[in-house]
């Protein structure tokens, strides 16, 4: 099918200290019931995290949030390797207010249990759009493989997506992955080794792109692996 090409101008970004359009602050200090008070009527409980690393890995879980924007992660079950990248993001009770935070690591020791604490930036998203128009037929995803759907906690299931773009314009396609509504930073490619690093069931998303600004042009596929 074809579409027009729509250049979309997003001056703000969710990710980041600076890049949110509105004001931040470490939010409102103490807790109004439970969960992170991030406005006078909103409040974070949970948030999912996504660990990306070395070789294709990937992996993802959900915590709860407390009182403070410091929330502590723990991890385990992750091969030894440098460059690890833990991305944390919650929406708040306004269905609006988004809250992320990441950070970088190193595994040591495969066998050890990690903690990490990564510290929460909310704000309220907000974007302009601009639009141009000009011919391009969407990419389309022809399959997604995921093998096996089942773990234990330190098994691999390895995933692989297919797809094909029939104008190949206006770029070659690229791919997105994202576990549990979080985007792994550094997975871009057609292949992801996700491993179970707690217990659970885990949607894993595949995204392919040809370049077109427009969001709705891009292609997605899930699959959900159980981690016991």
């Amino acid at each position: 099918m074809q579409r027009l090409l729509a250049l979309i101008c997003l001056p703000s970004v969710l990710l980041g200290l600076a890049a949110c359009s509105q004001p931040q602050s470490d939010l409102f200090g103490g807790s109004v019931g439970q969960g992170l008070q991030v406005t006078p009527d909103a409040s974070v409980s949970t948030a999912t995290y996504a660990v990306s690393g070395p070789n294709g890995f990937a992996s993802a879980g959900i915590v709860l949030v407390g009182d403070s924007a410091d929330v502590p992660v723990t991890l385990s079950h992750l091969p030894v390797g440098e460059g690890y990248e833990l991305d944390l993001s919650g929406t708040a009770s306004d269905g609006i207010t988004v809250c992320e935070g990441s950070t970088i690591f190193d595994v040591t020791d495969s066998a050890a249990t990690l903690t990490l604490v990564v510290h929460l930036s909310c704000a309220v998203p907000s974007g302009d759009v601009d639009v141009q128009a000009t011919l391009n037929v969407c990419p389309v995803i022809d399959g997604l493989d995921a093998s096996p759907m089942t773990l234990v906690l330190g098994g691999v299931s390895s995933l692989r997506v297919t797809a094909h773009d029939s104008d190949n314009q206006p770029a070659a396609l690229s791919y997105s992955w994202t576990v549990n509504g979080v985007r792994l930073a550094h997975q871009v490619g057609p292949a992801l080794s996700f491993a179970c690093s707690s217990a659970g069931d885990v949607t894993i998303l595949a995204g392919v792109s040809d370049g077109d600004p427009d969001p709705a042009c891009a292609d997605k596929s899930g699959v959900k692996v159980t981690c016991q």
